[in-house]
């Protein structure tokens, strides 16, 4: 079964709980300038594994960060960004493209900028302008590299003030995660509960999509989805209540015979509000009505850290195992490769 990681992905895998405690030392004695009375909007710019850093810190903090945040996946940034923006550029590889030229719009509206990646033309460009710049491990894929970036500019928040510290969520976090580690491993397959494993089993020959009613769990469900195709090589679908509820719950009533390729996965967690729990038990009851089969993952943990990570952990392995079922090398992005080279091609 495992024959097709010839690249020994799953020590990526393996090394997510390390990225914590790697983290810490990396931030332990850095320091920023940034004057956060000045600072009137938040924007963070990346794509693809980078943005997801992004995104789900900006949903973790949402409920503390006092002024507007934007997660910006484009060349370009949104009018209101000037010098009263702090401006923060994500790309792993420090060569993204995209994040590069708004990275450049934000230099050139006076933005505060700091820059976080394994080096590239972000950190060229931090330091010919004298901004802040995060030195990360490389050699990862991107996706594989999420505790690298998400922790930093997590401490880098506390560093400057604008949250409390989250050192206490950080430890039981990289708790849960070693944990995880262990019971997802392949050892686990056949002796135990392999719950990982398990939803890829269920997924194999259909089309996941994955639903979340709680607010800081919307870009978890992102994450599965990039990471089923990504890894997986496989289509999937995600989308978050109560706003499916509002269009897309409307799409399940469909022909059954389109209807049995799809499999819904709830991400639960104790902190949803009575109301999403009604409506997530409403839903699950118009899927059995057509024919929909569906199922649940619970957060574990008891910080929303912890829980935010564990479902990531979660999704990671279920898209190992998956990628595995489907003989692919989780490693491998020819289609992402393909594309860029064609458009090195047309610039050249």
């Amino acid at each position: 079964m495992f024959d097709n990681d010839r690249s020994n992905f799953i020590a990526y895998l393996n090394e997510l709980p390390e990225q914590v405690n790697v983290s810490e030392t990396l931030m332990e004695k850095k320091k920023f300038k940034v004057k956060t009375a000045d600072i009137h909007n938040i924007v963070l710019s990346g794509m693809g594994g980078s943005a997801i850093a992004g995104e789900l810190l900006l949903d973790y903090l949402a409920d503390e960060l006092k002024v507007p945040t934007y997660m910006n996946r484009n060349y370009h940034l949104p009018a209101f960004v000037n010098e009263k923006s702090l401006f923060i550029a994500i790309s792993y590889s420090g060569d993204t493209e995209e994040t590069l030229s708004a990275m450049q719009e934000a230099i050139d509206r006076s933005a505060t900028v700091i820059g976080i990646s394994s080096g590239g033309e972000v950190e060229s460009k931090c330091r010919m302008h004298d901004f802040p710049h995060i030195a990360i491990k490389s050699g990862l894929p991107p996706r594989q590299a999420l505790g690298y970036l998400f922790f930093p500019l997590l401490i880098f928040f506390e560093k400057i003030g604008m949250i409390s510290s989250k050192a206490a969520d950080r430890k039981e976090t990289g708790t849960v995660l070693n944990d995880l580690v262990e019971r997802y491993s392949p050892e686990k397959n056949f002796r135990h509960h392999n719950m990982a494993n398990n939803i890829s089993q269920s997924i194999y020959h259909a089309i996941p999509v994955i639903y979340s009613g709680v607010p800081y769990l919307g870009g978890v469900t992102v994450r599965w989805r990039n990471q089923f195709s990504e890894n997986a090589k496989s289509m999937a679908f995600s989308n978050v209540l109560p706003e499916l509820n509002h269009n897309e719950i409307m799409g399940w009533e469909g022909l059954h015979e389109v209807n049995k390729h799809f499999r819904v996965i709830f991400l639960r967690d104790s902190d949803e509000g009575d109301r999403i729990k009604q409506r997530i038990e409403i839903t699950k009851k118009i899927l059995k009505k057509n024919n929909v089969l569906f199922g649940e993952v619970y957060a574990e943990g008891e910080s929303r850290l912890a829980k935010i990570f564990s479902l990531i952990s979660a999704g990671d392995w279920a898209s190992y195992y998956w990628a595995m079922l489907n003989e692919k090398d989780p490693f491998r992005i020819d289609s992402i490769d393909q594309l860029k080279q064609r458009l090195n091609e047309v610039n050249a």
